[in-house]
């Protein structure tokens, strides 16, 4: 059942935060050739001044229904993990950012490996930026002394397909910032998040839940402990 109140959106326009010389080193390029390293640092220039990261959010209510579920503006989600990290909190921030369609366009060939290796991972560190950027937002907007994130997609039982009903909580995403979601459950721009920030004080991060141990925006060590936890 959908809440019949409909809620504010709110869009952000988010400033771009890419220190090239970082991103450079980074990528490691520089191993293989020292041309190749000066092509991605102009890449990642270029990146900086035509990225156009957004995101979206609102403010909304989640009530816990069972061990498995959780209510989120009358949208179900099934996630023992969120349903568990969501206990206790009324008020949440369900989110969608994106790099933007700016990045997607540069003119790089698709047979041109280095190069487009080297943009991806720029595109992921614009990403990750914008996302630290709208839950800071998101903090200071409302008075939140700390809070966590969740993806879907992101843990073992918050699946990929649960993006669907995130995205339903919203309404024209594309033409508010960009994304659509394919019937597979992909965002398009692939260099998107969606999520949900809430208020928690034990300092969770995602990461020390999640298996994908090679992803380049790891901010914790896996723990498989604390998995079984939030798993049991």
């Amino acid at each position: 059942m959908k809440n019949p109140v409909e809620k504010e959106i709110y869009q952000l326009e988010i400033p771009v935060n890419l220190d090239v010389e970082a991103v450079v080193k980074w990528l490691r390029l520089g191993r293989t050739s020292a041309r190749l390293e000066e092509a991605a640092r102009e890449l990642a220039k270029t990146a900086r001044k035509i990225a156009r990261p957004k995101a979206i959010y609102k403010i909304s209510h989640s009530r816990i229904i069972d061990s498995t579920t959780v209510d989120i503006d009358g949208t179900i989600f099934t996630s023992k993990v969120l349903n568990k990290l969501l206990r206790n909190r009324d008020t949440v921030y369900p989110f969608i950012a994106t790099v933007g369609k700016e990045l997607e366009e540069l003119p790089i060939s698709p047979k041109d490996m280095m190069m487009n290796f080297a943009l991806d991972g720029i595109k992921t560190v614009v990403l990750v930026n914008a996302v630290d950027y709208l839950a800071q937002y998101v903090r200071e907007k409302n008075n939140i002394p700390k809070s966590a994130l969740l993806n879907p997609g992101e843990v073992e039982d918050w699946r990929i397909t649960e993006q669907k009903p995130l995205f339903s909580l919203f309404k024209d995403t594309e033409s508010r910032i960009g994304v659509s979601l394919t019937s597979g459950g992909v965002m398009k721009p692939i260099k998107s998040r969606s999520g949900i920030v809430f208020p928690n004080d034990t300092g969770f991060l995602s990461c020390q839940i999640c298996t994908q141990l090679k992803c380049p925006g790891r901010r914790a060590k896996y723990d498989p402990e604390l998995q079984k936890q939030y798993l049991a």
